[in-house]
């Protein structure tokens, strides 16, 4: 086998092995995708769980404070009746009024932190059931990727095995060149020279069409064993059977 049938064969294989792998893996990136939005949502519901804790709390604590400051304007209340003179009584009900404004103060805070913690319910509502919808949409990716790895398995095996024996005819130089431009161009590593003129002898790159040296096409059809790229795309350059028939008449 020719160093040029050897590199071919290897095309092949590797283009189908990694047309099995693409399919494989656009399941696997839509399943991650999936994950990370359900991820997000996971963490906006923490986060406004927290939320809700730190204002349950101030209100708790306000709360608790307005107990006390109603035992302390009952307190004063006695004292008011207790007083002796105008001087103690003024100086009770100065008092009062300092704390009945402060208890007002405090139911002012209550029902703001109310409504805020009315909202972030109605926040974790809304998240959840969106929580709920993209853990259908996790499971349905999930359960996609598991039956594509099931279908193509097998047969992403045998590519593979196929591949590594392809790759073990090839030259080392020839495989490195050969991996790189694989790489480059997404599989597609090789290009068939198109005749463009053969009296003027003229011939492009049948991928991205530029024009060819004849040396290059010479060097293709003749013995050498080498390696020939395409000066502007770089992909290995390998010659048909019907135009290396026309060349060697």
């Amino acid at each position: 086998m020719t160093l040029m049938e050897s590199l071919l064969k290897l095309h092949l294989v590797d283009a189908n092995l990694r047309g099995l792998r693409s399919r494989l893996d656009s399941s696997e990136r839509y399943l991650a995708q999936q994950e990370r939005a359900l991820a997000a949502i996971d963490e906006r519901q923490q986060e406004l769980s927290t939320r809700r804790l730190q204002l349950q709390a101030r209100i708790a604590n306000l709360e608790g404070e307005a107990g006390q400051l109603d035992e302390r304007i009952e307190k004063f209340r006695a004292d008011l009746n207790s007083a002796s003179n105008a001087k103690q009584y003024q100086a009770v009900l100065s008092e009062v009024e300092t704390v009945k404004a402060r208890r007002r103060e405090i139911d002012e805070l209550t029902l703001g932190e109310m409504e805020s913690l009315e909202t972030l319910q109605q926040q974790l509502t809304e998240l959840e059931g969106e929580r709920e919808e993209r853990v259908k949409l996790r499971d349905v990716a999930l359960a996609s990727r598991d039956e594509r790895a099931a279908e193509v398995g097998d047969r992403l095996h045998e590519l593979e095995q196929e591949r590594t024996q392809a790759a073990a005819l090839v030259p080392d130089t020839a495989l490195g060149v050969f991996e790189h431009v694989a790489d480059l161009h997404e599989g597609e590593a090789m290009a068939p020279v198109e005749e463009i003129s053969r009296r003027h002898r003229e011939y492009a790159c049948g991928e991205c069409h530029m024009h060819l040296p004849f040396e290059a096409v010479s060097t293709l059809v003749g013995m050498v064993e080498q390696v020939v790229q395409c000066p502007s795309c770089r992909r290995i350059l390998y010659v048909k059977d019907e135009v290396k028939g026309a060349l060697v008449k």
